[in-house]
């Protein structure tokens, strides 16, 4: 069979030349499926164009929620055509019922342990089921090459391929879809698989997807050991305290690491206490970036705004964070309400979410009533710590501790940054979406678009 796998994305959200990490799950179900079917994938950010009079058999659709109608409205075009199509991803796990009005089967979760094989021999055998779902987490014991020769292994200019040592967080923050998705306990993969991995990459530069890489510290120290004589540069995700453990900056930094996101969510009381992802003050937080600073590690640091203990002094207090610790780069993200997290079934029935529009659930609009401010100083706040923190004189202020580490690393840090100032000039991002007046925010999807018949399977 002829298979199509598609990321979709808005036409305003793709990115041409600026910084868009790449995905793994679609080279993951292709690797997946046997030698025997032919498999192609189309990233829409990468303004790839859709074929929609192809020949293929099956289309598969992996859609997160702000991608969601895109993916509804390519398959209802294959919809139209006849052909079978199966969705995956994040958004169609949390709500499965949605997504099935718009193809024919929905995969619940994760694929691995002979699911999609099932899956592709039932469509063979026209018994085709509506839903797939394991009934347990796959342990990630069995090796699956990923077909990086079918996407995009580039950020912007660089060549970075994507990779993952893991998955699922201990950390239950109220507004993440991993915990729903991927669990609450970590997942590893075997060390030997990752290594094996990562030496068929040709690609300089590795990002590692993990929401955590140094959780389990034995298990980061043995990686990092043996990736050392890979000499490939790295990026990937952390918490703070890896600065409790010199050894493993130590070797993280040798293994090739330029760069980590660190999330700190809330600079303020409350929410430090609240996520307990962080050191227990500001200076101690400060002096923590420093630490990786020292250590020639760059710190990308992530921060939601709009969280309900924040007041409008959150976003002061941020900027003085960010001005004292220097990080390299600041993820700033409106709080969303993404389905499957706490924060959606609070604010869906407190009736404080302002739209049901997926495509508006990026977090970069401001799309909620907050708690303890206006959503007006919501929305001035945000926009203006983004002013703020991606002006020149920040960028250049902000540059000297992250100069001195290399070549790469100040390449890195300019690109980031300006790639930065790029996006949040455009307009794309900072604004207040809500829903027209008689509009309804009722969850209704096919209000933004409506399925097509489908078709019956022979």
């Amino acid at each position: 069979m002829k298979i199509l796998l598609i990321a979709p994305c808005p036409e305003n959200n793709q990115r041409h030349d600026t910084m868009a990490i790449p995905q793994l799950t679609l080279s993951l179900i292709a690797g997946m499926t046997p030698e025997e079917h032919e498999v192609t994938i189309t990233e829409e950010v990468h303004n790839e164009i859709i074929d929609f009079d192809q020949e293929v058999d099956i289309v598969g659709i992996t859609i997160m929620t702000q991608t969601a109608i895109r993916g509804y409205e390519i398959a209802n075009e294959f919809k139209k055509r006849d052909k079978i199509v199966v969705f995956g991803g994040i958004h169609a796990t949390v709500l499965p019922n949605e997504a099935i009005m718009f193809g024919d089967a929905v995969v619940i979760g994760e694929a691995e342990n002979g699911l999609w094989e099932r899956l592709l021999d039932d469509v063979k055998a026209h018994c085709l089921q509506k839903f797939y779902k394991l009934d347990n987490y796959p342990q990630l014991t069995n090796y699956v090459t990923p077909r990086r020769d079918l996407i995009r292994t580039s950020a912007g200019k660089f060549g970075i391929a994507p990779i993952e040592t893991s998955r699922g967080c201990p950390y239950k923050c109220d507004f993440c879809t991993v915990p729903t998705s991927f669990g609450s306990k970590q997942r590893h993969k075997s060390i030997d698989f990752i290594i094996k991995d990562i030496e068929s990459i040709k690609e300089k530069a590795i990002f590692f997807l993990d929401d955590n890489i140094t959780i389990s510290k034995k298990f980061a120290k043995e990686l990092f050991t043996r990736m050392i004589p890979l000499n490939k540069a790295w990026v990937g995700q952390a918490s703070i305290n890896i600065v409790n453990d010199k050894e493993l900056m130590r070797l993280a930094r040798k293994s090739g690491c330029k760069g980590l996101l660190i999330g700190f969510e809330s600079m303020t009381e409350t929410g430090i206490c609240k996520y307990k992802k962080t050191f227990s003050t500001f200076d101690e937080n400060v002096n923590a970036v420093k630490a990786l600073q020292d250590h020639g590690i760059m710190t990308m640091a992530s921060f939601v705004f709009g969280l309900d203990d924040d007041s409008p002094e959150v976003f002061e207090n941020t900027y003085n964070f960010i001005r004292k610790a220097k990080p390299a780069f600041l993820q700033a993200c409106a709080l969303t309400p993404y389905p499957g997290t706490q924060v959606y079934t609070r604010m869906k029935e407190e009736n404080r979410i302002l739209t049901d529009d997926w495509r508006q659930f990026d977090a970069k609009k401001v799309i909620i009533k907050p708690n303890s401010m206006t959503t007006e100083e919501l929305q001035a706040g945000y926009t203006q710590i983004k002013d703020q923190t991606y002006s020149y004189m920040s960028i250049l202020s902000r540059a000297f501790p992250h100069m001195f580490s290399g070549i790469t690393e100040s390449i890195l840090y300019f690109s980031l940054n300006s790639g930065a100032r790029k996006w949040h000039n455009s307009g794309l991002t900072s604004s207040l979406f809500k829903n027209a007046d008689d509009m309804p925010v009722d969850f209704d999807v096919t209000k933004y678009v409506k399925p097509v018949k489908q078709a019956v399977l022979a």
